[in-house]
């Protein structure tokens, strides 16, 4: 106070962790007015004249004109509505209960406030981020009647200071279900075209796309349309091959990015969506942290049970069938699949076999019914990958596989927990 003109918000500051439930301007308030009674009484302070020039003395006639914070630039008594008015009109368009404020300082603010800390001893001092945040999120609040949650917001709003520029970082939209894929050559997530990567090129005919459709984008389409999101994300326990159908209950969680509008009717996206004949869902309820879901469903090493249908090269030698019950609760040492040998990497994997049964369905086919451990590539089990998963269903009857068609009819997660269960 006596080298510079202080606004309140920047004074009060200064002792920002002394006393309860009164605002930095408060506080600021107060200890001018301790310093105008001690002038006022004859104590001899020097003090730029500016501070108390708004604070009426008995004794003692203050000239003095009004002078700018030399530490904020009066930003407390300009800029917090000015912003605050900005921010609700780039809110308008998003359905949201809950907000958080975040700032980025100009670069004469973080000067000024480093001068401050050199000048003062910090031990009460409350950072000028944190109350500009505070501030902002008030006047936000009053005008919105939406409240401030520093624990999980629906809508951060981020502000640039120097550039008086806002953008905003919505929290997705996490709705939980189940689906059933009952088709062959769909893939679980939307597959980008790898030429153009989603822009569209002759490889894809325009389309950005590898596959024309995915479970994801049937999930998708009418979600996308009720919340006016900007995409969608899938996250699920495991995928099934593109040719492999899912006849049991996979859970999933489609994540919404962006979304304007957070209230849904979930029976009726969920009869919108299975109005395909691709696949159906039941959509299950919109959860709050839908990360912890998600972080569960990839890391669960959730056991499957497959139906698979093989025709082999030569008739099924029927002395051999029942070497393959053998199979129950064994051992089995995968090489990486050759399939994938070029997205993953080449080691080998011990999983095991936990029920096997088997069917003859005519001298060259055989029904199997495998419940196994994750990861188990279950098609490299029933062919053998040339050698590659030992033991195999191909090696014990010394017949090679010319043809498989696999269901998954089963997926053993115990993920309903997280959720409290339908």
């Amino acid at each position: 106070m006596r080298r510079y003109s202080i606004c309140d918000n920047c004074l009060g500051r200064v002792f920002a962790n002394l006393l309860t439930g009164y605002s930095n301007k408060e506080r600021g308030r107060f200890v001018k007015s301790v310093v105008a009674m001690l002038i006022d009484c004859g104590e001899k302070i020097e003090i730029d004249p500016s501070n108390i020039r708004d604070i009426k003395l008995r004794n003692l006639k203050v000239e003095a004109e009004k002078k700018k914070c030399y530490f904020c630039g009066d930003f407390f008594e300009n800029k917090i509505e000015f912003l605050a008015k900005k921010i609700v009109e780039k809110l308008k368009e998003y359905d949201f209960s809950t907000f958080l404020i975040g700032t980025k300082l100009s670069g004469e603010l973080k000067l000024k406030e480093e001068e401050m800390l050199d000048l003062i001893n910090p031990e009460f001092y409350e950072s000028i981020k944190s109350e500009i945040n505070r501030e902002i999120g008030k006047k936000v609040e009053a005008m919105t009647n939406k409240r401030m949650n520093r624990e999980a917001p629906e809508v951060i709003v981020l502000v640039d200071l120097e550039k008086e520029v806002v953008s905003l970082n919505v929290k997705s939209l996490f709705i939980v279900g189940e689906y059933k894929k009952f088709v062959r050559n769909l893939p679980q997530a939307t597959w980008y075209c790898q030429s153009c990567k989603g822009k569209g090129c002759e490889n894809c005919k325009g389309t950005g796309l590898l596959y024309k459709s995915s479970v994801q984008m049937i999930i998708e389409k009418p979600i996308l349309k009720v919340t006016k999101g900007k995409k969608s994300k899938i996250h699920a326990a495991g995928r099934e091959d593109i040719d492999v159908r899912c006849l049991g209950w996979r859970p999933f969680v489609i994540e919404i990015v962006k979304p304007k509008v957070r209230k849904v009717e979930l029976k009726k996206l969920e009869k919108e969506i299975n109005k395909s004949k691709k696949i159906k869902v039941r959509l299950i309820k919109v959860v709050e942290d839908g990360s912890k879901l998600v972080k569960f469903l990839k890391s669960e090493k959730a056991e499957k049970t497959y139906l698979a249908e093989v025709v082999f090269e030569k008739q099924i030698d029927k002395n051999k069938l029942k070497l393959i019950d053998g199979l129950k609760n064994s051992v089995i040492y995968q090489k990486t699949p050759t399939r994938v040998l070029k997205r993953r990497s080449d080691r080998i994997r011990k999983k095991y076999v936990r029920e096997i049964k088997w069917k003859l369905k005519n001298s060259k086919t055989l029904i199997l019914k495998i419940r196994a451990s994750s990861g188990l590539y279950v098609k490299e089990l029933i062919t053998g990958d040339e050698g590659r998963t030992k033991p195999s269903i191909s090696e014990i009857l010394n017949n090679k596989p010319i043809k498989v068609l696999l269901d998954v009819i089963k997926i053993h997660s115990d993920w309903k927990r997280m959720i409290g269960g339908r």
